[in-house]
């Protein structure tokens, strides 16, 4: 390209590149590198009477103060927003869990444990310890269900197969009339301490909770069961439910999320457990929950990240939405935008150094030329002629050459060299 074509357009030729490189780079950091967190999020819960609805409903509250909207996605069975979140592709974000699914799970992470659920074993009177449910009718809701995984690891701790019992997929108020009337001798129901269908269970006739034998044998055996105790009169004080002390069994509720979730998000869902759950519960005390500790589900690398106090300064001054737009414009559109300012800078050096490029060429040329005409002079003096051509061509070559105007001088000085050289080639040639 000849050069000045190239000054005369280096706007087109060189910024306008430039610029469209940054904005380029600044496009792909923002979309792959670092992309904004959407503004979007989607809880998967159980069926619309379900206590994971209303604690969504409490998260969907406090994220869309912070600019989030949040779409609640109810399904026919609790289990169901599990099995969507681990499917590709599905729009759920983030769901509740109990750690009776971990096993089964996979592709999901847990944030944070946020509570405890009881299993609560009601039976109607006539049975006084849960080894006397060989042989016994048991609603436990459908196949799959946590009630019936739970039921499924009490027996076989005690040693009793499935097929020593019935199994009625019966849950909530039909469970309650089963067991009221008879039609099943026991009832196991994994809920929290504040269950309305474990309270009305506590309440009726001819009913008790039974207590869970050897816990602790069962919790070393079942990592996904904890032991505990339920209080006397914890369901009632006024009337003494329960009557003494009842050891029992729980499972974590665990807030999980899809693998894929932004990083940004993970940590404002972490934010809201913190300030839904430290509060104290029925069997929680204060500041027991949120935690990472003993989850039943893969953790994120983000919750561990955050739960040893690790994470992006920005967020600890400034607002959600607006630390995540500071810490675009901090670490990728300032050192871009630096970036292609001092390339911008390196232009005009840039088409000084082609100048400098062709001006050696030619005085690169001259020089050779200068040494053969002293040698030619010397030893063969009718081949300077030869010379005479080599030097107009150079000069032929130099009086076309069009450079930028600021760079006139020095192309005066070399056609004032080659004039020397012509001068000197002519006194040799009369010598």
């Amino acid at each position: 390209m000849r050069l000045p074509l190239l000054y005369r357009r280096r706007w087109w030729l060189l910024y306008l590149p430039i610029a469209a490189l940054i904005v380029s780079a600044i496009a792909l950091a923002a979309t792959v590198w670092k992309p904004l967190p959407p503004r979007m999020l989607t809880f998967g819960v159980g069926p619309a009477e379900s206590s994971y609805l209303r604690l969504a409903q409490v998260y969907a509250s406090r994220l869309e103060r912070m600019g989030i909207a949040v779409e609640i996605v109810t399904n026919p069975r609790p289990q169901d927003a599990l099995e969507r979140l681990m499917r590709p592709g599905d729009p759920v974000d983030a769901a509740f869990a109990q750690g009776l699914y971990a096993r089964d799970a996979r592709d999901v992470q847990a944030l944070a444990a946020v509570g405890h659920e009881i299993v609560w074993v009601f039976a109607r009177q006539d049975i006084a310890a849960m080894s006397q449910l060989r042989g016994a009718r048991i609603a436990a809701a459908a196949a799959g269900s946590s009630n019936r995984l739970a039921a499924e690891l009490l027996l076989a701790h005690l040693r009793i197969k499935p097929s020593e019992v019935s199994f009625d997929p019966l849950v909530g108020d039909s469970a309650i009339q089963a067991l009221a009337e008879g039609r099943v001798q026991a009832v196991v129901h994994v809920a929290t301490g504040e269950s309305v269908t474990a309270a009305t269970l506590a309440r009726l006739d001819g009913v008790h909770l039974l207590a869970v034998e050897r816990t602790g044998a069962l919790s070393a055996r079942e990592p996904r069961l904890r032991p505990l105790v339920i209080p006397q009169g914890s369901i009632e004080l006024r009337s003494d439910i329960p009557g003494g002390d009842i050891p029992a069994v729980a499972t974590q509720t665990q807030l999980l999320v899809r693998p894929g979730l932004h990083p940004a998000l993970q940590r404002v869902l972490l934010d809201v457990a913190g300030e839904v759950h430290s509060v104290t519960g029925f069997l929680e005390r204060q500041g027991q929950f949120p935690t990472t500790r003993g989850l039943d589900f893969p953790a994120s690398e983000v919750a561990m990240q955050t739960s040893l106090g690790a994470r992006p300064w920005l967020e600890t001054l400034l607002p959600y939405r607006t630390a995540q737009l500071a810490e675009l414009l901090l670490y990728a559109v300032l050192p871009l935008c630096l970036g292609g300012l001092l390339l911008a800078q390196r232009v005009p050096r840039f088409i000084e150094w082609r100048v400098n490029g062709a001006l050696q060429h030619f005085y690169g040329e001259l020089k050779f030329l200068e040494a053969d005409m002293t040698r030619i002079a010397t030893n063969d003096p009718i081949a300077l002629r030869w010379v005479v051509t080599r030097l107009d061509a150079l000069e032929q070559q130099v009086s076309t050459m069009d450079l930028p105007d600021r760079y006139a001088d020095r192309w005066y000085t070399l056609r004032a060299h080659l004039v020397d050289a012509r001068e000197r080639l002519l006194r040799l040639r009369a010598r």
